[in-house]
């Protein structure tokens, strides 16, 4: 007897608390007590004995036939007390506390426009993925990825970039980090050199794994390939077509010499990400680095998180026919982590076309945003440089005025500008200051404020 009662006692105290604490607001439903003796395995007699307590005191109410319902929170015997969640604090990569400030505008990176985004064909795809019993849904899924996804990735990269591929070749993965995890694991004797300044997934990846690796410097044309040409690494992870975070293009001839220099023997491989590669606004397209490549010797890596969506986290990898063989004799692949649903959209988002005709109105209307800003931009060269805005949706800026990294942001700030300075060099405080700006994700209407506040922050007058 003492035993139940202590239940329905613990129970009535848990409930009680849940109320005063707010996670329950006035008039909510309250579950009913054959939902709450099932959901806890507790008797009904239980539930019913804590219910009358929660009653006798007025936490909550019952309607006749309908169930029972948090009463009003004034009214309640016991004022409801301030949850105080414990204090977070947010760090950057670099170890530095991320300042929790509102701003008005911002030039983040890593983010689209989604106003133009055609979420009708969507809610239309979900609908045709979810139509039929589709129990194959409910499973896990191919290992590489859906065959459709990865058929509509082969048509349209060697449409678009020039890459040849095989669906068989494809992995589909849920980020670069997790096929670069994945590669890292199949590479034998692989010895890393990469960008400086680098895109940050690879240089997570290799520190998480305390691969030693070598950094070398990016100039306006691309990478330095002398220091690669007379090292012993046989691994090379390059941004070519947009490099991040520089924003320079790698040109033909380095290509060509860095593919020269992986034929030359058996276990050298380069990583092409084909970062920002869809938009490109001034000049020809430039074809892939892997459409050089005569001797599979490039891996080509790529993500949908800006042709598309962020959110959809997909990321697809072309495995060379030698590094396909050893994957598929790795024995300890993970499964697919990117949702089969999600795959058969995108696939019929590309097979219906309209993925190519998304990808020319956003290529569009990315270059008006960006011949805007540096339109604006234009009278003030003399004090601020702008680099690497030939493609992708983000350039480089730096300040040449006399104003140092801390007064920028000081005066940022007090226009409510939000500014992401460029931390990848060496002494980056002593050097004049210079940031990067990210204009994806500005809607269109509110451009010409984000652009006056830029403007107004970092311009002497």
């Amino acid at each position: 007897m003492r035993e139940t009662q202590s239940l329905y006692i613990d129970l009535y105290e848990k409930l009680k608390k849940q109320i005063i604490e707010g996670q329950y607001q006035s008039n909510d439903r309250f579950p009913s007590k054959r939902q709450l003796s099932e959901h806890l395995s507790l008797s009904q007699t239980t539930i019913e004995h804590a219910y009358q307590l929660l009653l006798d005191e007025g936490f909550i109410y019952s309607k006749p036939r309908s169930g029972y319902y948090v009463s009003d929170i004034e009214s309640l015997p016991v004022l409801p007390k301030q949850y105080v969640l414990p204090t977070t604090t947010y760090i950057n990569n670099d170890n530095t506390e991320i300042e929790k400030t509102n701003y008005n505008y911002s030039f983040n990176l890593s983010e689209i426009d989604a106003e133009y985004f055609p979420t009708h064909l969507f809610r239309k795809y979900a609908k045709d993925v979810f139509e039929d019993n589709q129990f194959d849904l409910l499973q896990r899924g191919d290992n590489q990825g859906e065959f459709e996804l990865r058929q509509q990735i082969a048509h349209y990269l060697f449409n678009s970039r020039g890459v040849t591929s095989h669906p068989d070749q494809i992995v589909i993965g849920s980020s670069t980090e997790q096929l670069l995890n994945m590669l890292t694991d199949i590479l034998e004797d692989a010895s890393f050199a990469i960008e400086k300044p680098s895109y940050p997934p690879i240089k997570q990846v290799l520190d998480k794994k305390k691969f030693n690796y070598l950094q070398v410097p990016v100039e306006k044309n691309g990478i330095q390939t002398h220091p690669i040409l007379s090292s012993e690494h046989n691994i090379i992870y390059i941004t070519p077509s947009h490099q991040f975070p520089t924003g320079h293009v790698m040109n033909l001839k380095k290509r060509t010499q860095l593919i020269n220099w992986a034929q030359q023997q058996d276990n050298r491989y380069i990583i092409e990400d084909d970062y920002d590669s869809e938009f490109r606004y001034f000049g020809k397209p430039i074809p892939a680095l892997q459409s050089l490549d005569s001797q599979d010797k490039v891996i080509y890596l790529s993500t949908f998180s800006k042709s598309i969506y962020p959110s959809c986290r997909i990321a697809y990898i072309v495995l060379p026919p030698k590094l396909l063989e050893q994957y598929h004799h790795y024995h300890y692949k993970e499964a697919n982590t990117a949702p089969v649903h999600i795959q058969r959209m995108i696939a019929q988002f590309m097979s219906s076309g309209s993925f190519e005709r998304h990808l020319n109105k956003m290529r569009k209307i990315y270059k008006e945003k960006l011949q805007f800003i540096l339109n604006a931009l234009s009278p003030y060269e003399n004090q601020l440089k702008v680099d690497g805005a030939l493609t992708g949706m983000h350039f480089t800026l730096t300040v040449l005025n006399g104003l140092n990294m801390e007064e920028c942001l000081q005066r940022a700030k007090e226009h409510s500008l939000k500014l992401h300075p460029y931390e990848f060099e060496e002494n980056s405080n002593l050097n004049p200051p210079k940031f990067i700006i990210g204009f994806g994700g500005i809607p269109k209407k509110r451009l010409a404020s984000h652009t006056e506040a830029l403007i107004n922050s970092l311009i002497i007058k």
